[in-house]
Formats: C-alpha cells, structure tokens, sequence
C-alpha cells in the first residue's frame, strides 16, 4: 500500500491513522474538510515523498533563521556537513507538514479550547455537583477543601449545596475548647515570633480569673516565659502579670520546667513558648510524653493573614501533637474563603479567636454556627 484515504472526526485522529498505517514517514497529499469529517490522504511511495520535497526546496534552513553568517568556515566541516545533508535530507522533509494542514490542525485545536474549561484530573469527582463546585472555586476555596467537603457529605447523605458546604467546613475546621481549657492544669502555648503568644497568654489567664463557677485566683494561676533567654522585667509577660496581679516565672531548661510543674499541679500553668523551643527536637519529644496527661493543653498561635508556605512549616514543628490553634489579630485582618481552605488543608483545628492588644474579655471559643454563618456572608 503507498496511499491511504483517512475520514475521521478531527484531523489529529485522521494523521495518527495515517502514520499508524504507512509510518512516520509518510507525508501528506491532501486534506479536506467533507461535510463535518475531515478528510486527509497520506502516502509512504517515493514518487510522492520527492514530489513533496521538491515543492518545499524552498523552505529556509537553520541558520538562515537566526543568522546571515555560515556556522562554520571550515572547508571539511563544510564536506561533512553537506554529505550529512544528504543522507538525511529525504528523512527531515519527508515529516514536513504543509502550512494549510498546520491551520486545519491550529483551528481543530482552538475550536476544542473555546469549548472547554481547563482542570486537572484531582478536582473531578462523580459526586460532586458541577455547578456548586466551580462555584466555591471561583469563591476562592481550593480544590482539595471542595473535593473533600463533598465527599464527606456524600457519605452522610446529604445534599451538596453551598449551605451545607459552608456548614460541613466549619464542623470540620472548629474545636470545642470550652471544656477542655476550663479543665486543663498546664496550658502549653507556641507560635512564630511576633503572632501574640504572650498576649494569649494572659487573655487566657483573665479568661479563667473571671469564671464564676471557679474557684481560680490570682494565688493559682502562674505564667512562664520558656525560652533560651531570660526575658527583661519590661517585656509584654512580665506587663501582662503586673496588670492581672499573678505571678510570672521564667525557665530556659526543659528539666527546670518540668521540675517546677511536677512541684506546682494543683495550679494552672500557662506557658509562653518562645520559637527556639518549637524547632527544638527534645523538647517535642517532651510534649509529646507530657500531653499523654488530660490535664495538659497544647495552643498553636496563628495570625490571620499567614501564607501558606508559612502555616505549612509552622504546623510541620507540631507533626504529632495535634495542637489547637488560636487565631490572632483578627480585628486587623479578616480571614476570608483562601484562609478557610489553607486550614482545612493542613487540618488546622481552630479552638480560640482573638484581636490584637485588649486582654479583657477579649477572646471567643470558635463556634461552627457562627464561622459557618461568616462564611455564607463573606
């Protein structure tokens, strides 16, 4: 066989048929348009492999694109060169594609684009409705964080509206610290530098001085700077003691620590854990032996705002230790649909919600309802 007479829908399936059947070498005579099938002729004969050829003599070489200077003027080179040239001459021109066939293929190409949306194959699901999914996309939640709150209400069996994702999100995204805190004798918090540790720490102190149903007072509630430097006697724990009248201690040894709450567990203990504490492997070890206790409480502090690449390292020095994150400064940043989906990605628990400076009455337990109401509104 040297011809073959292909009718397919488009042209790329009709020029993979023709190589499949006379090879990649063969060259094109014809391409058509009949009705709506394309029709294109191909042909592995020598005859019509040089006839092709000698119609595109004509077509410039390398060189002659880019630069009117020989690549080389050395007369061998120039021998070896031109021997090549023929031994591979039929071999180049016979896969040459006439200029009409490369349109024919260009509007085949951009007549299949104008009609389709671009994705990937990870944000396709069965189950999801079409609709709401390119919806919230174009919310600004990630594919991952749809994907995943759909299936979870696919498994429950309830519909996939846009109510019921912002509700299944913010189900997924809170935590019930109420309890928790209000039971808890050492209160571990960490964080990045500059995200409010210390300020936490005493909104949480004032939380629980103001309980009425406690019996906690300024005699039972200590805070601890832990870090590598003793801090001096104007820094913003120190400040935060003198205000509420309690205690402040500092400590720079994991052993001095653990020593003085072995000493002191009939007290709450809120800790301030500096940063070089945080990447400090023996001490993660630490936590993750004392956490084994129900009487312990580990807060990551987090500042809305925070990028992804950040939140991601800063969750990374927690691997294990399942924290519950504090959200801070709130009343300078607010967190929107990106911030939603950076969570839910790296399975950030929020427990606390919290502005910047007041520490009176100045933090709020994370409520699904609420965050979930939030959302629908933003």
């Amino acid at each position: 066989m040297t011809q073959h007479k292909v009718l397919s829908e488009d042209s790329m399936t009709a020029m993979d048929e023709i190589a499949k059947v006379l090879g990649k070498d063969a060259v094109i005579l014809s391409t058509k348009k009949i009705g709506e099938k394309i029709e294109i002729i191909g042909s592995n004969d020598i005859k019509d492999i040089l006839k092709s050829n000698k119609k595109n003599q004509k077509k410039s070489n390398f060189k002659e694109l880019f630069s009117q200077v020989p690549l080389s003027k050395n007369p061998t080179n120039n021998k070896i060169n031109s021997i090549m040239k023929n031994n591979d001459e039929l071999s180049v021109e016979q896969n040459y594609i006439s200029m009409k066939d490369l349109e024919n293929f260009k509007s085949e190409i951009k007549s299949i684009l104008d009609n389709s949306i671009i994705t990937d194959l990870t944000s396709l699901n069965s189950h999801i409705d079409n609709t709401n999914f390119i919806k919230l996309l174009k919310e600004g939640y990630s594919k991952k964080t749809v994907n995943n709150v759909f299936e979870n209400l696919n498994k429950k069996e309830i519909s996939r509206s846009i109510s019921n994702f912002y509700s299944e999100l913010s189900n997924t995204l809170t935590y019930d610290l109420k309890g928790k805190l209000l039971n808890s004798k050492t209160i571990f918090v960490a964080g990045l530098t500059g995200v409010g540790k210390s300020t936490i720490c005493a909104k949480i102190a004032s939380y629980l001085l103001d309980q009425s149903i406690s019996s906690h007072n300024k005699d039972n509630i200590t805070l601890i700077n832990f870090g590598k430097t003793s801090p001096n006697k104007i820094s913003n724990l120190f400040n935060f003691g003198r205000v509420l009248n309690l205690n402040v201690h500092s400590f720079s040894k994991i052993e001095d620590l653990n020593k003085y709450l072995l000493e002191n567990q009939n007290k709450i203990i809120i800790i301030d854990i500096s940063k070089e504490f945080l990447v400090n492997k023996h001490f993660n070890n630490y936590l993750n032996i004392t956490l084994s206790d129900n009487k312990k409480l580990l807060l990551n502090v987090i500042q809305s705002g925070i990028n992804y690449n950040s939140l991601e390292k800063q969750m990374f020095y927690f691997d294990g230790l399942s924290p519950i994150n504090v959200l801070t400064k709130l009343d300078e940043i607010m967190v929107n649909s990106y911030d939603f989906s950076m969570y839910h990605d790296l399975n950030c628990k929020l427990g606390l919600l919290s502005g910047t400076n007041n520490i009176i009455d100045s933090i709020a337990f994370a409520n699904s309802l609420i965050l979930a109401q939030y959302m629908k509104e933003n």
